[in-house]
């Protein structure tokens, strides 16, 4: 072989190596719990019904159950087979009523700075603006606080019809802020 195909081959090779490395630590990937054995509705989580799993950052919703504490205990409202992901807004408490027909449950994506001192059984309002001022929507319980990252969370929220409803709009323009009361 010629010394020119030798260096063009080991050229090559190198360069595949360097392009593989630096593709694997471009996928990034976040801890997710994911169902080990099938979940029937109303079943209680137990921590052998579980695991945690490495998954490409690109498929995790920010609703998804990142650790077995925040999900054995807790009564799952809808069944899950096994590989299912678990969105936390599906958990209730042992003990929790049924929601009612004039109460929603909501995700609202917040930073991590304002969900720092957030945790569940909270209470918090919102301050929302708009062209004509800013006013206050209460009503609010935090069932659940997802970190997602360093900068990034989203909270769980219980809240009556009329206040969900009044905080929509709020949401799809990001023009809000939470309060803690």
């Amino acid at each position: 072989m010629s010394r020119i195909i030798k260096i063009a081959l080991i050229t090559a090779a190198v360069s595949a190596a360097f392009m593989l490395v630096f593709m694997q630590n471009i996928q990034k990937t976040e801890k997710v719990v994911v169902v080990e054995k099938d979940i029937p509705a109303g079943t209680v989580i137990s921590e052998d019904a579980v695991k945690v799993i490495d998954v490409p950052a690109s498929v995790v919703n920010p609703s998804y159950a990142r650790s077995p504490a925040d999900v054995v205990g807790k009564v799952v409202k809808d069944g899950r087979v096994k590989g299912d992901f678990i969105p936390v807004e599906i958990l209730t408490s042992k003990d929790a009523q049924p929601l009612s027909p004039d109460r929603a449950v909501m995700t609202v994506p917040v930073t991590s700075v304002e969900a720092k001192t957030l945790q569940s059984g909270s209470t918090v309002s919102f301050i929302v603006f708009d062209q004509t001022g800013s006013k206050v929507i209460e009503g609010f319980k935090v069932i659940s606080v997802i970190r997602e990252d360093s900068d990034k969370a989203s909270l769980i929220l219980d809240a009556d019809l009329n206040s969900a409803a009044q905080l929509v709009p709020y949401l799809k323009l990001n023009s809000f802020k939470v309060v803690r009361r």
